[in-house]
C-alpha cells in the first residue's frame, strides 16, 4: 500500500509546528531581552533556519509536484486555491532566505569573542538588520506566513483534496511524494 499523501503532509505539518512553537519561544526572548538572549535564542535560530532549508522546502516540494498537479488535471492552476498556495510557499521561501541572511550577518559581524561590542560593530560596519530586532521581526512573520498557509491547507486543500482526489490518484500522490522524500 503507498503512502497516505493527505496525513503524510499532515504529519509533517505537525513535526513542523514542534519547531514553530520552539521558535515562538525564542522570539518571545528576544523580544523581552533583546540582543541579551541571542546566545540563549541562536541555536534555536540556527536549528529553524536550517529546518527552513531542509524539512519545510521538501514538505513544500511533495505539494507542488505531487498534490498540486493532482488537483490541477482538475479544476486548472490559475486562479485556484493552489495557486495561492505555490505563492505562499514562495513568500515562505523568501522570509526563510532573508532570516538565514540576517542570522548569517550577525554572527559574521558578532564573533563570539567580539559579542559585547555587537551593536558598535554593527554601527561601525554599517551592517543592519543582523540583531535581535531584525531576527524577532522575520522570526515572527515567518511563523505568522506558516500559521496562516498550514490552516488553509488543512482546513480547506486537504480536505477538498480527500473529496475530489479518487483514491487511485491519492496513491499516485503517494508515490510521487515517496519519491520526492
Amino acid at each position: 500500500m503507498s503512502l497516505d499523501p493527505i496525513q503524510h503532509l499532515l504529519d509533517e505539518h505537525k513535526a513542523i509546528m514542534a519547531q514553530v512553537a520552539d521558535l515562538r519561544k525564542a522570539v518571545r526572548d528576544l523580544e523581552a531581552r533583546g540582543d541579551a538572549a541571542l546566545p540563549d535564542s541562536l541555536p534555536v535560530l540556527r536549528r529553524f533556519g536550517q529546518l527552513m532549508e531542509t524539512q519545510l522546502a521538501r514538505h513544500a516540494k511533495k505539494e507542488d509536484e505531487a498534490l498540486f498537479p493532482a488537483l490541477e488535471a482538475l479544476f486548472g492552476a490559475e486562479g485556484t486555491p493552489t495557486a495561492v498556495m505555490r505563492v505562499e510557499h514562495a513568500e515562505i521561501h523568501r522570509r526563510g532566505e532573508l532570516f538565514r541572511r540576517t542570522l548569517s550577518e550577525l554572527q559574521t559581524v558578532e564573533h563570539p569573542a567580539l559579542e559585547a561590542k555587537g551593536e558598535a560593530l554593527r554601527s561601525l560596519t554599517g551592517v543592519k538588520g543582523g540583531g535581535a530586532d531584525a531576527l524577532r521581526a522575520t522570526a515572527t512573520e515567518i511563523i505568522e506566513l506558516i500559521e496562516w498557509h498550514f490552516g488553509k491547507e488543512e482546513q480547506i486543500l486537504f480536505p477538498m483534496a480527500e473529496q475530489m482526489l479518487d483514491p487511485e490518484t491519492l496513491a499516485q500522490v503517494g508515490s510521487r511524494m515517496e519519491a520526492l522524500a
